[in-house]
């Protein structure tokens, strides 16, 4: 307005009343950054681009030195009118309001009890001395030796190994392996061990959809599949097969639970339904982001019951096929239907999964296997083909649920109310000659 004062900044200089000190505004901080950023973008791009960085970091660093120099890094600005100032504000005696357990706020989600660090640490030991034991049943089974998931395990930290033969043993790859295998348990076993008390309690269908279902759903396709077309089954992503049938499974659970007011049969049958409609989303975006194309997930579907996939060439699998599109649709909505109604059976009468034991067998299979599963192919791609992911994730979750039931089963460590003095509950609890806060 015209009619206000108009404040101009003052140089630094003695102080004057109704002044308040301020830094000088600078560009520096914005002309260094600039040249951090050409001086990054020199590594790729070439020798101009460094030159100029280095240019505008020594410009920028000039400026913002020159700030510290007497007289020039700050102003005096003049204070606001006193009518203008916010009035002082006046303390009003009274009470404190406390806190009481189901009142918003309360404790601020944290556990009132925690399981000791030595709890993860036993759950890590125990999880990762039976995890192996999955991989080396399908190691022996599939007439591959003891040695090729030790081998394997340490592709995911030393390239090159694939050319390496798998089935003999090699000290520095035992050791390798032992190594990551120890560190990998003792770590997320830990991690298990502080997370679990804080985690919420996942509901009965919920924690069922998303164990049962991976493992029925892979375990079905991945026999099929074996049986017509075993070459075919390389080709499978299974880390991404799996994840698309946690999510069918945790849809239909989710629609299972909230139709209640049906038939068991019938809500199952809409569940499997609704989780059969989003369960393909996974295997179109892995296809496409793999270069396969949007029909090579549905031919490699056809596979479990055609065998003329299993020999068509790859870039055959990528083309569309209208019988291969029939059948894998026929197979999805069977499938889908078939196991939804199985859901709406079976949900309401499987007894209660305890919360960590749903956590550790739902969380550590997905982080574990997509740790490996991305190490593994920054490091060794063709090695990573050669692994079974799906006894994989067994073996994963095997370690979770062992870990978690270890967790659960020891004892609980009680955390005491934050503040000062003895740990009393009269201290926090009023009416009882306390009133602390």
């Amino acid at each position: 307005m015209a009619t206000e004062p108009q404040t101009t900044p003052q140089r630094e200089g003695p102080a004057a009343p109704d002044t308040v000190e301020m830094p000088r505004p600078t560009a520096a901080p914005l002309v260094l950054a600039l040249g951090l950023a050409l001086l990054a973008a020199g590594v790729p791009f070439g020798l101009g681009f460094l030159v100029v960085g280095a240019i505008v970091v020594v410009a920028g660093l000039s400026l913002w030195i020159a700030q510290f120099l007497p007289g020039q890094g700050h102003v005096r600005e003049p204070l606001a009118e006193p009518a203008r100032r916010p009035r002082p504000v006046t303390g009003a005696p009274g009470g404190v309001v406390h806190l009481r357990e189901g009142m918003p706020g309360y404790r601020l989600r944290l556990p009132q009890e925690v399981h000791p660090i030595s709890a993860g640490l036993r759950g890590g030991i125990v999880g990762g001395a039976v995890m192996p034991i999955p991989a080396l049943l399908w190691s022996l089974f599939s007439g591959h030796g003891f040695w090729y998931p030790v081998n394997l395990l340490a592709g995911m930290a030393l390239p090159g190994i694939d050319t390496m033969d798998l089935k003999a043993f090699h000290g520095s790859l035992l050791l390798v392996a032992i190594v990551i295998h120890v560190v990998l348990s003792v770590v997320l076993g830990l991690i298990y061990g502080v997370l679990l008390p804080t985690l919420p309690t996942v509901p009965r269908p919920i924690a069922w959809g998303g164990l049962l279902m991976p493992l029925l759903w892979t375990g079905t396709s991945y026999a099929l599949m074996g049986l017509v077309n075993p070459e075919l089954a390389l080709d499978v992503s299974w880390p991404w097969f799996l994840f698309s049938q946690f999510l069918f499974g945790a849809v239909a659970a989710v629609v299972v639970m909230r139709e209640e007011a049906l038939r068991p049969a019938a809500a199952g049958l809409r569940g499997g339904l609704v989780g059969g409609l989003l369960m393909p989303l996974p295997a179109v975006v892995w296809g496409l982001l793999s270069g396969h194309g949007i029909w090579f997930p549905v031919n490699l579907l056809a596979g479990m019951i055609l065998s003329e996939p299993g020999r068509a060439p790859p870039e055959e699998l990528q083309q569309f096929h209208r019988d291969w599109l029939i059948a894998g649709v026929i197979i999805h909505g069977l499938l889908s239907v078939g196991f939804g109604v199985l859901y709406g059976l079976l949900l309401p009468k499987l007894p209660p999964i305890p919360s960590p034991v749903a956590w550790g067998g739902l969380v550590l299979p997905l982080l574990w296997t997509g740790t490996a599963y991305g190490l593994m192919g920054v490091l060794n791609p063709v090695l990573q083909e050669r692994v079974d992911w799906p006894w994989y994730v067994v073996s994963q979750f095997v370690f979770g649920v062992a870990a978690a039931a270890v967790v659960l089963r020891s004892e609980m460590v009680h955390i005491p109310p934050a503040g000062r003095g003895p740990d009393r509950v009269a201290d926090f609890v009023p009416g009882e000659g306390g009133g602390r806060s």
